[in-house]
């Protein structure tokens, strides 16, 4: 056997379980996924049936008849605003910041990036004492001679404290990357901006932000991905409501398959919900590389 032969050999034998794990775990349950998506799994069971019939594009008409599906691809993008504005500007404050120190700066880091580390469903749950009628944001509020909150028939705070829980978790990885960011501008930029006269404002407007453009479109084209995964804050704090107005997509998927048993229908919005996630990641791509080529850097062929 020759050289090449063995490299090749070895190459296949790391490369194989990659392949075998994605086809297990992601080619297989997307194909399942997406047969189940025209059938009315679920639906039959609850009907004292057991057959599962083939019910064609059904399951995805409905999705576009009936406004509540549509609706909750609405609150998401709600959601997803909300979080994506404050996450990248406390971020990007954040991390002009930690740049800015000099002084325990690796201890600062590790302290704005905790709550990345903590759990959603546990983050929910404080929030859920705070906001109690009783619990200690109305005793606040009372406090200072207000009346007392029904958070949970508000929308607006509702929305709130979703946005606020996400965006505190996610501050610390969004804040890294602008580090991140901050760290790849040469010095010798802000020095002749200070040669020429440039303040501090101008700096920030005319230098760093447009040379922060490509981490600026990652994080603002993940942000909008990751919304898509919002769940925990809607199911403990919100519980979708007032009225189903904070049901996310995510929570809407639990809901209409575990509450409702409509499995099929289930797989036709997580179908449609997944298409659109390629493509939110295909623009990011997209971006990504255009800018990387403004900046000059080189393409692969």
């Amino acid at each position: 056997m020759t050289r090449a032969s063995r490299e090749n050999l070895k190459g296949w034998g790391v490369l194989t379980p990659i392949f075998l794990y994605f086809i297990l775990f992601t080619v297989v349950p997307v194909f399942i996924m997406l047969v189940m998506s025209f059938t009315n799994y679920g639906e039959e069971i609850r009907a004292g049936q057991f057959a599962v019939s083939f019910v064609g594009f059904k399951n995805y008409i409905d999705i576009f008849r009936y406004s509540e599906y549509l609706m909750s691809f609405v609150y998401t993008i709600i959601v997803a605003v909300g979080v994506v504005a404050v996450g990248m500007f406390c971020g990007f404050f954040v991390a002009v910041f930690l740049k800015s120190i000099h002084h325990l700066r690796a201890l600062f880091r590790v302290v704005w990036y905790v709550p990345a580390l903590l759990s959603a469903a546990v983050m929910s749950q404080f929030v859920n004492t705070l906001i109690e009628f009783d619990g200690v944001v109305n005793r606040i509020v009372e406090l200072f001679g207000g009346t007392a909150i029904q958070f949970s028939n508000s929308v607006f705070w509702m929305y709130f404290w979703i946005i606020a829980i996400v965006s505190w978790q996610g501050i610390g990885g969004t804040a890294l990357l602008f580090l991140a960011g901050l760290n790849s501008i040469s010095n010798d930029v802000y020095e002749a901006a200070s040669i020429d006269g440039v303040n501090g404002a101008q700096k920030l407007w005319f230098i760093t932000l447009p040379l922060l453009k490509p981490m600026t479109g990652f994080i603002l084209i993940t942000g909008f991905m990751g919304a898509f995964n919002i769940f925990e804050p809607v199911m403990l704090v919100s519980h979708g409501g007032p009225d189903n107005s904070t049901k996310v997509i995510l929570y809407r998927l639990y809901d209409e398959a575990f509450i409702n048993s409509k499995y099929g229908f289930t797989c036709a919005l997580s179908f449609i919900t997944m298409i659109l996630i390629m493509i939110l990641t295909l623009v990011n791509l997209k971006i990504s590389d255009s800018d990387i080529y403004k900046m000059g850097g080189k393409k692969n062929a």
